[in-house]
């Protein structure tokens, strides 16, 4: 024998849950008389009586017991299949190609991916961690993290976050060699310098209104972010880098920001990806990314 339709379960199962026939009808948007029928129905085809009625009361038979029982189960499981569905369709899923510069991908985004991949296992991530300047078509990269001004280009650019270069140093460095008071103190500092752009080798510092341009010296030269916050947390002179680059050593103590009245020009950190629609991967890793630093 078949099993019973679904529409006549479901109607025994409010039926039980609701306590009443008239309530049970009210719910599934259907007539009393429908619900009689139905539970009448379902006990023929069951060849067992589930509900023993009166004018007065309405109560479950043994079988009707055992029977809600495994119902109610099953139908629990079909509203959790149908939900699993209906959530694969909006959450994030598919391939995900990003790219970001080495420092800030190690500060903020790295430290969320676990986090990210157990909330949304569909998604699979292939991390690009460079400081050179990917061309994302050509590379297939979705979504990209960029510091700095935006050049004009074909490409879509959200700035996501404030950010300028700021003087940071070691307390170990800065107990040994004293505190610069004013900008052209660094002439006698051991300054590290970034060879990665123009900015990083001629240091153009701004305070209210004026300018400074200076060329410092050292006698380590580097060509990425991470590797000057590396060296400088390890005492080996003065970096001017990006401030979200440097937040989480200020924040730990092992940097100090240095003549805080002097920094670089505004800047930003922005997503950049190559089309104006943006997939649901990208959406979501974006999403997940802003809501973890608005957090911090």
């Amino acid at each position: 024998m078949n099993a019973p339709s679904l529409h006549l379960v479901q109607t025994f199962v409010a039926v039980v849950e609701h306590h009443s026939f008239a309530r049970a009808a009210h719910a599934l948007g259907i007539t009393p008389s429908s619900v009689s029928r139905f539970i009448k129905t379902l006990e023929r085809q069951l060849g067992a009586t589930l509900l023993n009625r009166t004018t007065r009361a309405m109560s479950l038979t043994e079988s009707g017991k055992r029977y809600f029982a495994e119902c109610h189960q099953a139908l629990s499981q079909l509203t959790q299949a149908a939900d699993m569905v209906r959530d694969e369709q909006t959450l994030p899923y598919g391939a995900l190609v990003v790219s970001a510069p080495v420092a800030f991908g190690h500060t903020h985004l790295v430290p969320y991916l676990s986090e990210f991949l157990a909330a949304y296992p569909q998604v699979q991530l292939d991390l690009h961690l460079t400081d050179d300047y990917v061309d994302l078509v050509s590379e297939g990269i979705m979504l990209a993290f960029r510091i700095g001004r935006m050049k004009d280009s074909s490409l879509i650019a959200h700035k996501l976050l404030e950010n300028r270069r700021i003087l940071v140093a070691a307390p170990a460095y800065l107990k040994k060699r004293g505190v610069p008071e004013v900008p052209e103190d660094l002439y006698q500092h051991e300054c590290i310098v970034s060879s990665a752009s123009q900015d990083g080798v001629l240091w153009r510092l701004f305070s209210a209104g004026e300018e400074r341009t200076l060329a410092p010296k050292g006698s380590v030269k580097v060509d990425n972010a991470d590797a000057a916050r590396r060296l400088c947390m390890d005492a080996h002179g003065i970096a001017f880098h990006s401030a979200v680059t440097m937040a989480a050593a200020i924040d730990a103590g092992e940097l100090v920001q240095i003549l805080p009245q002097w920094s670089g020009r505004e800047t930003g950190v922005y997503c950049v990806r190559p089309n104006r629609r943006i997939g649901p991967a990208a959406q979501g890793l974006l999403d997940f990314l802003t809501a973890r630093w608005q957090q911090k």
